[in-house]
């Protein structure tokens, strides 16, 4: 008769280990749920930061590729690309240096020009911003930079 007994305790603790065995599954499921969806959010939010470069840097490259923006009187683009509106300021001109073969005596000699592009996008859903400052060296007449 002892067997029986012994078999009437063991009924109760099986179901308590199993259910401590199910809640620890349970917050394994939930740890992993939150964790991808976490890591989710990462990948999403870097490939918005990749795309805003990209527009930004584009938006410099058509301003670099526009003569207009290396004179005295450059003034600043914004621009949509990819649907990001990117804003480009006025180019300034850093510095210059005279052209090689050619002297400071020489008020046509042509001038190495040194400027300064800053571009930036915002993306309205996500709030990532991108700031790209570029630098372009530019042979111009002598009298472009300021």
């Amino acid at each position: 008769m002892r067997p029986l007994r012994l078999r009437r305790h063991q009924r109760g603790a099986t179901l308590l280990v199993s259910l401590i065995m199910l809640v620890v599954i349970t917050m394994f499921a939930v740890t992993g749920i939150n964790l991808s969806s976490v890591n989710l959010r990462i990948v999403g939010n870097a490939q918005i930061q990749r795309q805003l470069e990209a527009a930004v840097q584009e938006a410099i490259e058509q301003q670099i590729s526009n003569p207009a923006a290396f004179s005295p009187t450059a003034v600043a683009m914004t621009a949509t690309i990819d649907g990001f509106v990117v804003t480009v300021s006025a180019p300034g001109c850093k510095f210059y240096t005279v052209a090689g073969g050619y002297s400071r005596t020489q008020d046509i000699a042509p001038e190495f020009t040194y400027w300064d592009f800053e571009a930036t996008a915002t993306d309205g859903l996500s709030g990532a911003k991108v700031t790209i400052h570029q630098g372009a060296k530019i042979p111009l007449p002598a009298g472009n930079c300021t």
